[in-house]
């Protein structure tokens, strides 16, 4: 089980393209957040193990709580390359680089990452050799035009091995 933290998205409409996309292409996605990662996967990595609990809130609490809510529009759909990830990339995701550099500056540790962080939200995840139309179907996504209000992050657990995850505390920012 390994341990992140993601920018909590509030539900809009726009996310039921998402959730069909998921049904469609990459079901085991269904129980996972529709988010934007600060950290897992990319940039800072998981959580390195064998840190408490507390000090992780503490830490994340104070980067939070010095950190305004913000609002952002996402700019259209993007595939990793040589990937079946496909995202919303957001219009301008300085925002997101900040605070995942006020954490990485917060003395917590983290596992070592193979990607580069680039902010994003993933709308799914193509096999490694879907049909032509499943990739035309995902690039066609409508592309969110209201504007997203981000206030807070909550901790995930993620067991990689059985794709499966769970929501733990979240932090408001601002508070």
């Amino acid at each position: 089980m390994v341990t992140g933290l993601v920018f909590d998205l509030p539900h809009g409409r726009w996310m039921d393209d998402v959730l069909r996309l998921r049904s469609l292409n990459e079901p085991v996605r269904l129980q996972f957040p529709i988010e934007i990662t600060v950290v897992g996967s990319s940039g800072l990595g998981w959580f390195a193990e064998g840190q408490a609990k507390s000090n992780l809130m503490r830490r994340v609490g104070e980067v939070a709580r010095g950190f305004a809510p913000f609002s952002f529009q996402f700019d259209k759909v993007v595939r990793f390359p040589d990937s079946g990830v496909y995202y919303f990339a957001p219009h301008d995701a300085s925002h997101f680089h900040d605070f995942q550099l006020r954490l990485a500056d917060c003395e917590l540790r983290f596992e070592p990452a193979a990607f580069s962080y680039v902010p994003h939200c993933t709308i799914a995840v193509l096999a490694r050799d879907p049909s032509s139309e499943a990739h035309a179907e995902v690039l066609a996504c409508p592309v969110p035009a209201d504007d997203i209000r981000v206030s807070s992050v909550s901790f995930w657990s993620v067991d990689r091995s059985k794709q499966e995850a769970r929501r733990g505390e979240c932090i408001s920012f601002g508070s």
